[in-house]
């Protein structure tokens, strides 16, 4: 599985050293506007071709994946110039702005017999697979409670008078954009789309969300999910039932350990023992090695149901990304 990056950020340094973990999987090209910053980043990675023309690097064909970290609001844009000149696309998160935008990319890949995933590394990893198998020891599920705050290097900047691109409404910024989401994919893939979403936030003078609570409506359950960028407390998720609780330590981004409380009984359980990033690129290979392109399709479609929360829960606040 060759893949070519676009972004030298440092999600995409992470992404490359843990998806190294994975058996057969080989960085081939880069991308940077500048030259000299592509090859610096490319240098450092040990990565070989160095591109500053997309549809150049678009046609070579060494490369079996696009891997596209750029700002969220030219996600869109990218992943659908990779999939028009014929490339599996692997896009970071969040996916996409909006469900037009996110059912087209799907439309295109399906249209043309190519690949298209969302780089969401929680629902991937072993611990979430315990979680799932988990649920019913609980009982009926009453209450959720996903919060992943975590203070943001650039909020000063913000607080400043400047607008880095995390904070910026042209950039398809937020906390929910970048950290709830964490949170929204959790939830959706444990238990579908609900029946409502509401959002309130935190917001800055720009218009940008700097913290604020998602809840989603199920017919027999609330969820409350936190994610703020302006301030920090212990992040945690955590599913109620009537016979007990299944805490996550530590982010869902991550979900360092489950912790199982049944009665009076505690069960502790970590099956997480590749990097956190990994695991979703094993995922990816598998499933671009079998051509199972109905698997692909379905985790395109939790990624569109997730696109869905978000932009319900974005126009709460006014909030409209049309990328």
């Amino acid at each position: 599985m060759r893949i070519a990056t676009i972004g030298t950020g440092l999600i995409v340094k992470e992404f490359i050293n843990h998806a190294r973990e994975i058996e057969g999987v080989e960085f081939v090209a880069s991308y940077s506007r500048n030259l000299d910053t592509g090859k610096e980043f490319a240098d450092s990675m040990n990565i070989e071709k160095v591109f500053t023309d997309l549809d150049e690097m678009f046609k070579d064909p060494s490369i079996d994946f696009i891997y596209i970290a750029s700002p969220n609001s030219l996600h869109f844009e990218q992943a659908k110039m990779a999939l028009l000149s014929g490339n599996n696309v692997i896009v970071e998160k969040p996916f996409s702005g909006n469900e037009m935008r996110a059912s087209e990319l799907l439309r295109i890949a399906k249209d043309n017999d190519l690949m298209i995933f969302e780089a969401i590394s929680n629902i991937h990893l072993p611990n979430f697979k315990v979680v799932k198998a988990n649920l019913d020891q609980i009982g009926k599920i009453r209450l959720v409670q996903c919060n992943f705050s975590q203070y943001s290097s650039k909020y000063q900047a913000l607080l400043d008078g400047e607008t880095p691109n995390v904070f910026n409404p042209e950039f398809s910024g937020g906390a929910l954009a970048d950290i709830n989401i964490y949170n929204l994919h959790f939830v959706v893939a444990l238990f579908g789309l609900p029946k409502d979403v509401d959002y309130v936030a935190n917001i800055h003078a720009n218009g940008i969300d700097t913290s604020g609570i998602v809840t989603m409506v199920y017919n027999d359950f609330v969820v409350e999910c936190v994610g703020a960028k302006d301030s920090y407390s212990e992040s945690f998720g955590i599913i109620q039932g009537e016979k007990g609780y299944i805490k996550v330590e530590g982010t869902v981004s991550k979900m360092d350990e489950v912790n199982i409380f049944v009665g009076e009984e505690k069960v502790t359980i970590n099956q997480n023992e590749l990097s956190r990033l990994a695991y979703e690129v094993e995922t990816f290979k598998e499933i671009f090695e079998r051509k199972d392109f109905l698997a692909c399709q379905t985790l395109g479609e939790h990624t569109v149901n997730v696109v869905k929360v978000a932009e319900k829960a974005r126009r709460k606040i006014n909030m409209f990304f049309d990328l």
